[in-house]
Parts: structure tokens; C-alpha cells; sequence
């Protein structure tokens, strides 16, 4: 409790001088660390302790002392029982009200309504984005909302009314505040906020700190537009919008607080001397609070310290850095005098202790090599690089094992696949320990095991299981052919539902081994355990999966696919993209991807990446059909130019016949729109007649013909 009266009294102390001094002046951007800093520092500094130097009273010793010996027993005192009565401890024994549970039973109910209110807000936000139309305009994503409301944004979106924008583009004014705030990333100071809340909702000094980061945001935008337009021109745009609608709780909305403050910020100018002496005034302001909400300790003496931290290794016991394993021959593990099994090795390193440089091996006599090979692999998932094996027999055993692996793949060359699907070459000697760890390898013969017919009987259900004899997909009636000695191994595996297809519906999957086909799969003679050559390649992935062939030549679907994607992103990124060679193959990569993306079953979707559309600097999607998305933005941005400043005569001959091209481009690709699209906008207007005044050609608006000239046009 008093660490939090600190850090809300520190964090108010710091928005009064933020305030008084620094909101004063033109220093938006520094002001905006601060109030961030503040925050954070006002939890930071009650944790902070300083040693303060005590001053030791002087005692004087009385001159006079005696010899005689202090009596440690107390005089006899007759100890007298009183009769307790039954009243007496009814009343002791009321009912004491739980203030403390009762308080966390409130504070817990104020998590969750923050929480609810947190999460509805950014759920109306993504209602929002994914309920309305985007347009790129600009370099900036615009949502364009179907009701009437104030202009605002949040994260990299820039909300604005669907009516007003197809009616006239959106105002310069307009754009560069919200702009602002998207690159400058305001809303992510607010969400900052927004989550302490959640946490501290009782904590006033966030509530006057969320007003305040949110009123800089302001100051900061204003200033980014007055940089290009008149202040009277942005103060009269300000007032108008002041009738819209406010934007959404968490959005830097442009109409946000306007008040006379802001108008008067927008006339400030910036004084620099005055504008350093209170910059440089937060030191001492800081040095006071945490003087004033730090942790006090008194100083100790070198010898107080050195005598202290001597007692404290001492009494301390070493941190442990070893971790004992002993392998017993029935495959259980003691670990450090606890018996765990084999599989939860992993679990119990991680959970129990926190640092182990350094395992030590032992195992008994009759030990296998692949109870080792087991223990090794979980040694290595746990980032456990130090082993040392404690007897002779299994010290032996991990280099009779390192030996025949490196045998059996010393001569196969690996492709080490990157992120980007870059394919490096190596050898096994130079193969990471990690990259080690997916290879495939047995030094001794897959053991049989045949099904018994209750079990044979059970996969007869095609309903629960899906079936296959000697690697071929075959129907679950089949087996009524067969007897389970016919088979000499199998394996049953679940199947997650997201991974199920419509011809594999099953939750199981059964794979069933003739003894020949056995043979050829794991007997001594098959590939499994013939030693690679140089002819070999082995792919080792980036998705946990180790490929036995060149999947740089010679890919899966998956693969094929991925890789073609990290060529078409890498195009999309490079310096040369707008060149019409690299265009054209962007265009035909993105087309191959998705005609591919469209085609993979749902359940392996999830291991492609969806392509994105190709898009240019002007952000016009490349080869594309003229969209609903693409018409409407290139129709607000004919909008906006031709209500430019509001004076249509502004415009010269040059630039007269360029909007009259766009507006004849535009009215071909509306009439290319679907019905339904077509009654989601407008279709584009062309608001001038083009007369012809002796052999001059002029463009006149419509508003200002006369009667003569609409005569002559027949208008």
C-alpha cells in the first residue's frame, strides 16, 4: 500500500510540473517522452533505495558502577485466577467482517470491468476496419465508415466519412493531422495507458495522464498542419468538424479537446532560452522525487559490508550447476536422487532448475545405446551443451554412437534451409549440434509387433479409422482379407481436426506392414540403414521437418510454394519493383500464388502464407481489373483535385485537359463494375464545359454558364 501512495503521489507531483512549466511552451515532442517517462518513473522510483547517513546520539556512561550481580529472577508475585463469564466471551467472539477479501473481491471486479471495456473497444475498432471499405490513398490507409463521424485514427488507419469523401475527397487539412498521428504512432502511447488501467483503475494520476499524452498528440498534429496551411484556414476546418461525431474511445480524433488552449499553442512561438531553462529543469525535479519516494536504508561502513556480505556467503548454499543422471538398465532415470522416466526429463530440467551448465552421465551395465541417445537429445532441447559421462562403459557408448552416425552421413551433402528460403550447403562435421537433431538414424533393427484381431477388429470402423497396407490408402472393408499374423508391424496415429480433409475425415490413421514390405522398410538391407553417399542430399528445413532429397531442386508442394512466395516478396521489396520487366514477373508471381493458395486444401492452408496483392508507390494494384477498392480511390483523389482550394479557375489549360482524361477513365471503369458495387459509390461527374472562344479552347464551370452558352450546349 504505501508503494503505490509513492508512485501515484510521484506520478501527480510530476503531471502539476508537467502543467505549470513544460505544457507552457512549444516543446510537443519532448513533452510527449516525458509524460511517458513519468508514468513509467513513477513506478520505478518508490523501488529505488539510497543509504542516508544516521547521526548517533551521544550517551554519557554514569562514573558509577556496581559490583553487585543483576538478578535475572523477577520478585514472586501472587498470581490470582479470575472466573471468566460466559457473557464475557460471548462478546470477544463476534463476527469480524473480511475487509481485506472484500477489498480484493472490489479490486478484481475493477480488473475485469477495465478488461471488458479494454477489449470492447479494440473489438469496435476491428468491427470497424473489417466492416468498411479501405482505400489506399496517399501512401495511408483510409476506412472509409458508412455513418457520419468525426475524422480520426488509430494504429496505421485513418477513419473518415464514406459520404464525405466520395462527395469531396478528404481535406488537406484533414489529412496531414491524422497523418501525423498515424506515423508518428500515437496510439500506441494510449494503449500503453489503456492496459496500465486495466491493472491500476483506481490510480488517478493515469486517468489525468491519458488527457494529457492525448492533448500533446494534438499539439503535435496542429503543428505538423500550420507548417503548410494558414492558422485562420485549420482553426475555422477545426470548428466545422466540431459538429461531427466523436471518434472511438481509443482513436486520436482530430476534434479531441478543442478548446482555447489549443488555439492558443497554434499562435505560440518558440522562445529558446526560455524553452532550455525548463528542459533543463526536470533534473532537479527529478532528483527531488527520488529523493523524496525512494526507499531509505541507513549507510553502513566498509567494514559493516565487508563483515555482511562474508556472513552472507557463509550462510548462502552454491547455486547448483550441475545436474546428476543416472541411467538405469531398466530405462528409468535417477536425476539428482529423484527416479523420473525417459519423457519427462525435459519437463522436469525446465521446471526445476533454473541454471545447468553442466550435466553429469552415469549409467549401469546393460545400458542401450538409445536410452543414451534419448537422454542426450533431451539434454540438447534444453540447451544443456556441457556433458560429462562419469563411467567408462557409457562414455564409450556416446563415441561408439557418434561414431557410427558420423559414418553413416559423413559423405551426404545437407541444404540448410534459411527463412527465406536460401539453401547453404554443408558437410555433417560442420552441421550444428542442433541441426543434428532431426536426422534420422538407427544403429539397430526396428522391432516387429503384429496387431492383435481385436485390434484388427476395431479398424474395420471407417468412421474412426483411416487405413493403409504397405504405404496405399485402401478401405477399411479390406481387411476382412486379412488376419493379423499377415502383418508384421504397424502404428496407429491421431489426426487434429484442422489437419482432416474431406477424403480423410478420420481421427486416426492406422499404417499396416506386410513382412515383405517390413523388409523393405526397416529390415538390415533397406534404405533406412544404408550409410549416404555423395549422391545423397538431405534438406534440413526451417519447420521442424528433415526433407532426404534436394527440396531446392526438387520441392514439395509446400515447398515449391514457399519458395516461390520468398521470391515474389523479395521482388516486391527490391529497388528496381516499378520497372516494367520486374513488374510483369510480380504480376505473374502473385497470380501462380494465389491460383495455387486457392487450390490447397483447407487443412494445409495453414502451413502456406496467403499471398498479398502486388501494389506501386501511387499504390495501385498492378494488372488488376478495376476493382471497387481501386475505383474509389482513384475517384477520391479526382475529387479532391478537382475541388482544389474551392476555385475551379485556378486550374490551367494543361492541367484542365489531364482531369478530363481521368474523368473519362474513371466513367469507363464504372461502367466495368459490377450492380453491386456500382451502388456502393457514385459515378464520376465532369463539373466544366468545354467552349471554343474564336480558336481557343476554355473550360468553363457549369454553375457559371450563362443562359446563351446553356442554350448552345442545349444544358
Amino acid at each position: 500500500m504505501e508503494y503505490l501512495l509513492k508512485s501515484i503521489l510521484c506520478l501527480l507531483l510530476l503531471l502539476l510540473f508537467h502543467r505549470l512549466v513544460l505544457q507552457q511552451e512549444v516543446l510537443y515532442r519532448f513533452n510527449r517522452f516525458f509524460l511517458l517517462a513519468a508514468v513509467i518513473g513513477s513506478f520505478l522510483i518508490p523501488l529505488v533505495t539510497i543509504e542516508v547517513a544516521q547521526e548517533v546520539a551521544f550517551v554519557p556512561v554514569s562514573a558509577d558502577v556496581y559490583s553487585e550481580e543483576v538478578s535475572l529472577v523477577e520478585p514472586y508475585q501472587e498470581v490470582v485466577e479470575m472466573p471468566v463469564l460466559e457473557a464475557e466471551n460471548n462478546n470477544t467472539a463476534e463476527v469480524q467482517i473480511p475487509w481485506q477479501e472484500i477489498g480484493w473481491a472490489v479490486y478484481l471486479l475493477g480488473v475485469v470491468v477495465f478488461l471488458v471495456r479494454f477489449l470492447r473497444n479494440l473489438r469496435l475498432i476491428y468491427n470497424q476496419v473489417h466492416g468498411n471499405l479501405k482505400v489506399t490513398y496517399r501512401q495511408e490507409t483510409l476506412v472509409l465508415l458508412s455513418e457520419l463521424a468525426s475524422p480520426f485514427s488509430f494504429l496505421r488507419y485513418i477513419f473518415y466519412s464514406k459520404s464525405s469523401f466520395e462527395k469531396a475527397g478528404i481535406p488537406e487539412a484533414v489529412f496531414l493531422h491524422e497523418q501525423c498521428h498515424v506515423r508518428e504512432r500515437h496510439s500506441w502511447d494510449v494503449l500503453f495507458i489503456e492496459a496500465l488501467l486495466v491493472v491500476f483503475w483506481f490510480h488517478p494520476g493515469l486517468y489525468l495522464s491519458r488527457q494529457a499524452v492525448k492533448l500533446n498528440h494534438e499539439f503535435i498534429a496542429d503543428q505538423q498542419v500550420i507548417r503548410r496551411l494558414p492558422v485562420s484556414e485549420y482553426q475555422s476546418l477545426l470548428l466545422a468538424i466540431l459538429s461531427g461525431q466523436q471518434g472511438v474511445a481509443l482513436g486520436s480524433s482530430l476534434n479531441f479537446s478543442l478548446t482555447k488552449k489549443r488555439f492558443e499553442m497554434m499562435n505560440r512561438k518558440v522562445k529558446k532560452p526560455t524553452t532550455w531553462i525548463k528542459m533543463l529543469s526536470v533534473l532537479p525535479i527529478l532528483a527531488g522525487l527520488i529523493y523524496l519516494f525512494s526507499k531509505k536504508v541507513p549507510a553502513q561502513s566498509d567494514g559493516e559490508k565487508n563483515r555482511k556480505d562474508s556472513l552472507e556467503m557463509e550462510d548462502s548454499p552454491k547455486e547448483k550447476l550441475e545436474t546428476h543422471i543416472l541411467i538405469k538398465a531398466d530405462g528409468q532415470l535417477v536425476v539428482d536422487g529423484q527416479l523420473v522416466k525417459i519423457e519427462d526429463l525435459e519437463g522436469l530440467i525446465e521446471s526445476k532448475y533454473t541454471t545447468h551448465d553442466l550435466a553429469v552421465i552415469s549409467g549401469e551395465s546393460g545400458v542401450e545405446m538409445g536410452q543414451l541417445a534419448d537422454v542426450q537429445e533431451a539434454l540438447r532441447n534444453q540447451n544443456v551443451r556441457q556433458v560429462v559421462y562419469q563411467n567408462s562403459q557409457t562414455n564409450s557408448q556416446v563415441v561408439v554412437l557418434e561414431q557410427k552416425r558420423e559414418r553413416h552421413f559423413r559423405d551426404a551433402i545437407f541444404l540448410i534451409e534459411s527463412v527465406d528460403m536460401e539453401y547453404t550447403q554443408k558437410r555433417y562435421a560442420e552441421l550444428s549440434e542442433k541441426e543434428k537433431i532431426g536426422l534420422l538414424f538407427m544403429d539397430k533393427p526396428v522391432e516387429k509387433n503384429t496387431p492383435d484381431n481385436e485390434l484388427l477388429e476395431r479398424w474395420k470402423n471407417d468412421k474412426e479409422f483411416a487405413v493403409w497396407i504397405d504405404g496405399r490408402s485402401v478401405s477399411n472393408k479390406v481387411l476382412s482379407n486379412y488376419q493379423a499374423k499377415d502383418f508384421a508391424k504397424w502404428f496407429q496415429s491421431g489426426v487434429k481436426a484442422n489437419a482432416r480433409s474431406a477424403r480423410f475425415p478420420q481421427p486416426f490413421q492406422v499404417h499396416l506392414y506386410s513382412p515383405k514390405y517390413f523388409e523393405e522398410s526397416f529390415g538390415p538391407n533397406s534404405d533406412m540403414f544404408r550409410p549416404r553417399t555423395n549422391r545423397d542430399t538431405i534438406t534440413i528445413t526451417q519447420r521442424k521437418m528433415t526433407s532426404m532429397k534436394d527440396l531446392s531442386r526438387y520441392p514439395d508442394p509446400v515447398t515449391a510454394f514457399l519458395q516461390k512466395n520468398a521470391r515474389y516478396e523479395k521482388l516486391k521489396a527490391s529497388q528496381n519493383a516499378d520497372e516494367p520487366e520486374v513488374k510483369a514477373e510480380i504480376q505473374q508471381l502473385f497470380e501462380e500464388l494465389e491460383d495455387a493458395y486457392s487450390k490447397t486444401p483447407d487443412n494445409r492452408k495453414h502451413r502456406l502464407k496467403k499471398p498479398t496483392p502486388p501494389q506501386t508507390s501511387d499504390s495501385k494494384i498492378l494488372g488488376f481489373e478495376p476493382g471497387l477498392a481501386d475505383y474509389v480511390s482513384r475517384y477520391a483523389t479526382y475529387q479532391t483535385k478537382i475541388n482544389k482550394s474551392g476555385f475551379f479557375s485556378s486550374f490551367s489549360q494543361l492541367e484542365m485537359r489531364q482531369l478530363e482524361k481521368e474523368f473519362h477513365a474513371l466513367e469507363s471503369d464504372f461502367a466495368k463494375l459490377p450492380l453491386e458495387e456500382k451502388m456502393q459509390t457514385k459515378r464520376p461527374s465532369f463539373p466544366f464545359a468545354k467552349l471554343t472562344q474564336g480558336k481557343q479552347v476554355v473550360y468553363k464551370k457549369l454553375s457559371d454558364l450563362t443562359e446563351e452558352e446553356k442554350k448552345n450546349m442545349a444544358c
